[in-house]
């Protein structure tokens, strides 16, 4: 009976890590949304940066006034 018991635990140990794994990868699908929208903001501000600084280069110089 011992093997009996046996094989019910690592039944249960299979069950439980098949439960972990699905819900490791449902965090893992949450974590690849996140990263995509991080991404995407990143690419905005860069974006905003370089049209700030080719703005920069193309103004003519300012003379301040005394």
């Amino acid at each position: 009976m011992s093997w009996l018991n046996d094989l019910g635990e690592n039944l249960k140990k299979i069950v439980l890590m098949e439960y972990k794994i699905d819900q490791l990868g449902e965090e893992v699908k949450n974590l690849r949304t996140d990263v995509l929208d991080h991404q995407t903001r990143l690419v905005r501000i860069e974006t905003m940066i370089e049209m700030a600084q080719s703005r920069h280069r193309s103004s003519p110089p300012q003379v301040e006034e005394s």
